[in-house]
Order: C-alpha cells, then structure tokens, then sequence
C-alpha cells in the first residue's frame, strides 16, 4: 500500500507544476502552441522536443531557445501532440512526458523537467545578530530551502538562478514557530553571492489561517508552500496587488487520493461542494493492449459529478517491469496526458504514437506495460487559465488506484 501511494503522491506532484510555470506566454496566434520547460523556476531546453500536428501528421523536432518552444498548428480540428525527453545523464533513467490537446482546450504547455547543479548557485543569508542561533527557511521560484541552521547568524543554501520575489522566514529552533518574515522583490541572482537582511526589513508574522485547507503563498514567479508558511497569511504591509494565495485542500483514503486547488486573494475559502464525495474512476479506461509493439488504451469519457466543473484532462503513466531476484515491480518510464478534445477525435482510443524519428528510437515503451493508476482534472477553468494561475481558477485532481 505505501508503494502504490508513493507513486500516487509523485503521480500528483508532476501534475501540479504542470498547472504552475515561472513563465507562461501568451500568443496573439491563435493557432500557435508554446511549449515552457520548467526546471524549477530555470527555463532550458530539454534534450528533444516532438510535436505532430493533427493525428496522423509526421512528427518534427523543435527547437527551442531558454526553454521556450512554439510551432503552428494547422489542422482543421486543432488537433496536436507533443513528446518531450530529458537524458541529461546516461546514469539515471530520462523523463519522458506525451501532450495530445486541441487548441480549443490548451495553447501553453508547461513541462516541469528535473534542474541541475548548472541551474543553481549558492546563496549566503546573513540575519541579525538576535537571531543568530535560529532556523531560515528561504523560497525563490519554485525552489525551497526549509530550516537550514544558522550559526553565526548567516547560513548557506542553494537556489535557482533567476529573478523573482526572494522569501524568507526566520523560525525558533526549538519552538519550530515563525519569529520574522522577509520579502525582497525583483531579487536578481545569476551567480553565487551573499544577502544581508537588516533588522529594519524583518515583517513580523501575519495571522495562522485554520481549517483543514492549507494556503501556499504566489509572490511573482515563487511559491511558498503552505506546509512550510505554517499556512500564515501574507503579511499585510509587504502585500501587493498581484500576490495571490494557492488554496490547497488533499483526501487521502484507501483507493482514491483527491486534490483540490483554488487561485485566490481571499483566505479563507470554501471546498467546492462535491470533491469530499469524488470516488474512484476505476472504469474509465476499460481496456488495455498492444498493437504494433505499442501500448493501445481504451477510453470512456468520464463524466463529471461537480456542478460547473468538467472533465479538463487525463493523466497517468506507463510503467516497465523491473525485476530483481524473485521481487517484481513496476517504474514508470512514460508520463501522459490527454484531453477530452483530442480522445474524441480518436476515438476514445490513445494508440501510443508511432514515432518514426531516429533521434526517438530509444525512448519508446514497452509492450509489456502496466498502467498503476489514472489521474483526472475537473476544473470551470481551461488549462490555460490554470497554466498561468489566473485569479479565481479553481481546479480538482483526483487519482484511482487501477487494479
């Protein structure tokens, strides 16, 4: 039970940075596609980026500049797919993510690839001497560095190079509560170097919010999750017009694990009636099998029970079978994600792409594969609009185990 849920869990980690890129795009083209790779906050290409245009179109490979791909779709029925590898290092597995929409349904494609060392530099905080002793818990993009020990009052941490609002909270040690908050906007950090936090800069907490929903904190391009803000709310004399809160709310029960997210200014807020109640959508892929040596899956739309939200898109992975002596276990290799839009035009049948490109050859599935679980979003919002964490946009995510 702990593996399948880990899985789950990792499953829903992947799927909420896709909602969330430092940056995300607009077009005027309304049948451009712009594909973001996110590293954590740091844009760079990934090792290869697919895109098809239509159904059966010849797949091409793009190129990109500081993570940032586009290419034009011209079928009639908006219909695309994109393939995207990471294989930095021939030592550890590479990520692998499919994105098959319409153009009605999404435009912006934010892919959250793993960073590496390039992507950081090394940061010293320097706080006053009162709190020479305590803990600092620094945020920046998307990147956090918890309760790092200061000594002497300073402490080193690793962060994003980048630019972007710089949080810090100054916490007891022996206490684990928040003592000091400090925000610096428009920080600029391209290669190591130092800050010093004067005591005139330090805010002090706001109030705790409570309840049994926590409340991530969106200053710019960073977050500050909620389970490491002690879920405060942003203090008021540091709070601009564009700060936002991400409303978080997870049920984790034996089958089924349900995340709901809600895009506010306002705190507290209230769980959309009816995602407590979601139950498992065991029946919603109804078969699974292989043709031409490739994964071939069977759909059937899933039908939203939420007043106002519908379904938005699919998400789940392909698994190998990796065995170790008499021991069995599946690792995803594949992650995919569907809409609706384009299911339909298939047929309600996802036929894994038969890509015919030399630079794909190594990255296709296996035929003996395993789907552990599928994920679903329902949502009043388009993607776009949870791309780019529009003010009110409101979003569930709920994964079924699948026997």
């Amino acid at each position: 039970m702990k593996r399948r849920w880990m899985y789950v869990i990792l499953a829903t980690f992947f799927t909420v940075f896709f909602l969330y890129s430092c940056t995300s795009p607009t077009t005027t083209n309304s049948k451009e596609v712009t594909i973001v790779v996110d590293r954590t906050g740091v844009n760079r290409n990934a090792t290869l980026i697919l895109a098809q245009d239509g159904l059966n179109g010849d797949w091409e490979e793009l190129k990109g500049s500081g993570g940032i791909y586009k290419f034009t779709v011209d079928d009639p029925n908006g219909v695309y797919s994109v393939a995207a590898v990471d294989d930095p290092n021939p030592d550890y597995e590479p990520q692998i993510q499919l994105f098959h929409s319409t153009l009605a349904e999404a435009r912006t494609i934010n892919l959250e690839l793993w960073p590496d060392d390039t992507d950081f530099a090394t940061l010293t905080v320097n706080v006053p001497a009162e709190y020479a002793t305590e803990n600092v818990s620094v945020f920046f993009l998307k990147h956090h560095a918890p309760n790092s020990w200061l000594e002497d009052s300073s402490t080193t941490v690793n962060i994003p190079k980048g630019k972007g609002t710089l949080v810090a909270i100054i916490s007891d040690r022996d206490l684990w509560s928040p003592l000091k908050v400090y925000i610096k906007r428009d920080f600029n950090f391209q290669a190591s170097g130092s800050l010093t936090i004067s005591s005139s800069d330090l805010k002090d907490p706001a109030e705790e919010i409570t309840g049994e929903i926590t409340y991530s904190w969106l200053l710019d391009k960073t977050l500050v999750p909620g389970h490491l803000n002690w879920n405060m709310k942003i203090p008021e004399d540091v709070m601009n017009s564009s700060d936002k809160y991400m409303a978080e709310y997870l049920k984790w029960e034996n089958d089924i694990f349900i995340s709901w997210w809600k895009v506010t200014r306002d705190v507290p807020v209230t769980i959309k009636a009816g995602v407590k109640e979601l139950e498992p959508a065991t029946t919603t892929i109804t078969a699974t099998a292989v043709e031409n040596n490739l994964p071939k899956i069977t759909f059937s739309p899933y039908v939203s029970t939420i007043s106002d939200y519908s379904t938005r898109y699919y998400n789940f992975d392909i698994s190998k079978k990796v065995t170790i002596e008499d021991y069995t276990y599946p690792t995803e290799t594949h992650t995919i994600t569907l809409t609706p839009g384009y299911l339909e035009a298939a047929g309600n049948v996802y036929m894994f792409p038969d890509i015919d490109l030399a630079s794909w050859e190594e990255y296709k599935p296996t035929a003996d594969y395993v789907i552990q679980s599928l994920g679903i979003c329902l949502s009043p919002n388009t993607i776009d609009e949870m791309n780019s964490l529009k003010l009110g946009s409101e979003w569930a995510i709920f994964y079924s185990y699948l026997d």
